[in-house]
């Protein structure tokens, strides 16, 4: 599966100065797909939000260390209830630790999205594109004139 346009980028949300092993599994799958998996730093994403031309924007971020979830809940955490008014965004936490209480925070937006490891990385890549295509041809195909008129009862 090939993004019709041109290549599409999923988004890879950093929070130390390298790049986690899991980050070049995933972009290894994404790369099969006709997908670039682009890293990102928190303090990069609102300007993203603000300058990409996609209809459809996936962050993932991996969480799989005791340093890493400090910094998640230090840097990430605050952030997230700001960028997820986006409709655009779409937010997926990958971690080793429990779920925490950030989605019962934004269920009702339907944008943020909770996957506990151990994951299959090419099953969760091949789910991934086709979530961003589903979301893509949702906002392409939307009728922008609004719902018609119904007919009320006339006496």
């Amino acid at each position: 599966m090939k993004p019709s346009e041109s290549t599409s980028f999923i988004f890879y949300l950093t929070l130390s100065e390298t790049l986690p092993s899991a980050f070049y599994t995933f972009n290894k799958h994404f790369k099969n797909l006709g997908y670039m998996l682009v890293p990102i730093r928190i303090d990069q994403l609102q300007s993203i939000l603000s300058a990409s031309e996609q209809t459809q924007i996936v962050v993932i971020s991996s969480v799989t260390d005791s340093k890493e979830m400090k910094q998640y809940n230090e840097k990430v955490r605050s952030l997230l209830k700001y960028v997820l008014k986006s409709k655009r965004l779409t937010f997926m936490l990958l971690s080793s630790f429990s779920r925490l209480s950030d989605s019962k925070i934004y269920f009702k937006q339907k944008n943020y999205y909770f996957m506990k490891y151990p994951i299959d990385a090419g099953l969760f890549s091949k789910k991934i594109t086709r979530y961003y295509e589903l979301k893509s041809e949702q906002n392409v195909l939307r009728w922008p004139g609004g719902r018609r008129a119904g007919v009320g009862a006339i006496s």
